[in-house]
């Protein structure tokens, strides 16, 4: 497969991803997904359940002086309240003030806000390609919880388009970075459990 595809086969390509994910054919005209003027990169939450609460919206709390969230969503009005109140909960200890925190049921609400500038998506597994691909179409950078898609064919529509059009897109899979895995892997290389003959994955 070639690198650079040619319009024609991105045309193709996205016309097919375009028909199998559903995404919506207008979308919000800002392209730049630069941060607003005090340098803080405004983020919208989509999905509020156990892997947003135990590893993303803690991540980008950690930091309020470089991203702040802007809003949530979620398909549970309850999950997404939740979301909302400990994100300014934690935002009046962090920087004295609780800012207003949209709250919706259709994450597309987030997407095509102006003042969003990424989105982190933490949703089932089989529902990433579809907003990671209609966030990069409204200019958005783009965080996703691992997996990145769940075939190929979603793979290479994400891939093209994000690349069209010039986001940032990191996959969660950070937990391979943590000192246990690491421990792991020196463990097994240098010999320390024997010799391997079966190795099983669940």
């Amino acid at each position: 497969m070639k690198n650079h595809p040619t319009r024609r086969q991105f045309l193709k390509t996205s016309t097919v991803a375009a028909s199998a994910l559903g995404f919506p054919s207008i979308l919000s005209s800002r392209s730049s997904g630069a941060p607003a003027k005090d340098g803080v990169l405004r983020v919208a939450q989509i999905g509020c359940g156990r892997i947003a609460k135990g590893m993303d919206i803690p991540g980008v709390l950690r930091h309020p002086k470089l991203a702040r969230f802007v809003g949530v969503a979620d398909v549970d009005s309850w999950r997404a309240e939740q979301g909302r109140k400990w994100i300014q909960s934690s935002y009046k200890k962090s920087l004295g003030e609780a800012p207003e925190i949209a709250v919706t049921g259709n994450y597309k609400e987030l997407i095509e806000r102006d003042d969003v500038d990424a989105i982190s998506i933490s949703t089932p597994d089989f529902w990433h390609a579809q907003p990671i691909i209609e966030a990069a179409l409204a200019g958005k950078h783009i965080y996703v919880q691992k997996p990145l898609t769940l075939t190929l064919e979603e793979g290479i529509a994400v891939d093209r388009i994000v690349r069209a059009k010039k986001r940032i897109l990191q996959i969660g899979s950070q937990q391979r970075s943590t000192e246990q895995f690491h421990r792991a892997c020196q463990l097994v290389r240098n010999g320390r459990i024997g010799k391997v003959h079966t190795i099983k994955v669940g």
